[in-house]
């Protein structure tokens, strides 16, 4: 809600201040943001950013490619690993669940601060 609230203030103010300065001011703004672009030295340093950009890109897409491989092989082996323990036991016996609760001495568990 604050932020909506700034967001509109700002608004507000930038159109009182804009309708003040006028269409003449605009025009310059624009012409200044206009040669700021085209300027030769902000053209290569655009260029410049962008490379190191994609290649930061590629890298991280290649990091990213490289550990959900290195997740899928480690989750397979897992589960064949799971299955291959349950084909061993005799058919009628059933693994049991292994509580992760602690029944130790019949008290309940005290929740701490």
């Amino acid at each position: 809600m604050r932020f909506k609230a700034g967001f509109l203030v700002g608004l507000g103010a930038g159109y009182v201040l804009g309708a003040k300065a006028g269409q003449e001011r605009y025009q310059t703004i624009v012409e200044t943001a206009r040669s700021f672009r085209e300027n030769p030295g902000v053209q290569r340093l655009t260029g410049e950013v962008n490379k190191t950009v994609s290649v930061g890109k590629d890298r991280v897409s290649e990091k990213a490619a490289e550990q959900a491989s290195k997740a899928k092989d480690a989750v397979t082996s897992a589960a064949k690993k799971s299955d291959d323990q349950g084909a061993d036991l005799p058919a009628d016996i059933t693994p049991t669940p292994v509580s992760t609760t602690s029944a130790s001495s019949g008290s309940r568990p005290t929740s701490r601060p």
